[in-house]
Formats: C-alpha cells, structure tokens, sequence
C-alpha cells in the first residue's frame, strides 16, 4: 500500500483527502496517484483487517474506496495468509483487475504502518476532527 502525506488536503468541511493506492510490481490499484478520502478508508481498513485477523479460514471482508467504483475483496485462506482482489464495479458485472495472495500480518503492518503516518503528518498540521480521532482509536 502506498500513501502520500504530503498530498493531504483539508476541505472546509473538515474531509481530509490524500493520495491513497495499492502498488504490485509494476501495477496500481485503483491507479497511480489515487486522491481519495484518505482517513475514512484506512479507519476503515484497520476495522476490516481486525475482523479476518479474528475470524474463521472463508471469512472475507472488503477493503472499500470512498470515491469511484473501487474496492479489494479480502478472503482468509487459512490463519496466516489472505487473497486480495483487486474490483472494479462496472454496472452489469464486478471486473477483478488482479489478485495476488498474501499474509494477513504483513497487510495489517501496512495498514498499521500507513495509518500512523498519516496521523502523523495530521498531528503536526494539528487537524483535528472526528474522523481522526475514530482512525486513531483504531490503532491504539
């Protein structure tokens, strides 16, 4: 996963917004530079990634993008590992763009890992707001 904090912009609505992508070899997902509502999706994330840590091997849970039709679709496999799907909802079907398999303790790092450093750049800007302070309960 790739973040970009030195893109993160504050609406006078108080929405923070950031580049936020999946980067796999050569490839991106949803794409290079992907400017999204950055602190609702990894609150977001750092919940789903909880829930399979947690649950049964078939368990699955989505990793949702806020703007466009994007989202990764997570399946646990067995305790250690998870396969990623990376979909585009087009309006007659679901489009899996790719998947890759990988261990559910090295995503939570990344998103662990992400989360903090947007917190971070946040704290030093000293933006505060509600879904800052629900992204940082969740790290906690």
């Amino acid at each position: 996963m790739v973040i970009e904090e030195s893109t993160l912009e504050i609406s006078n609505r108080k929405s923070i917004t950031g580049e936020v992508y999946f980067q796999f070899g050569d490839a991106f997902f949803p794409d290079c530079n992907w400017n999204d509502f950055i602190v609702v999706i990894l609150t977001w994330w750092n919940k789903s990634i909880k829930l399979l840590e947690t649950s049964s091997a078939g368990t699955s849970q989505d990793f949702n993008f806020l703007d466009g039709p994007f989202y990764v679709h997570g399946v646990k496999k067995d305790n250690l590992h998870i396969t990623l799907s990376f979909i585009r909802r087009n309006k007659a079907n679901l489009e899996v763009i790719a998947s890759l398999d990988t261990e559910i303790d090295s995503l939570k790092k990344s998103i662990v890992k992400a989360s903090r450093k947007v917190l971070k750049e946040l704290n030093a800007k000293n933006w505060v707001t509600d879904d800052v302070e629900d992204l940082t309960k969740q790290i906690q």
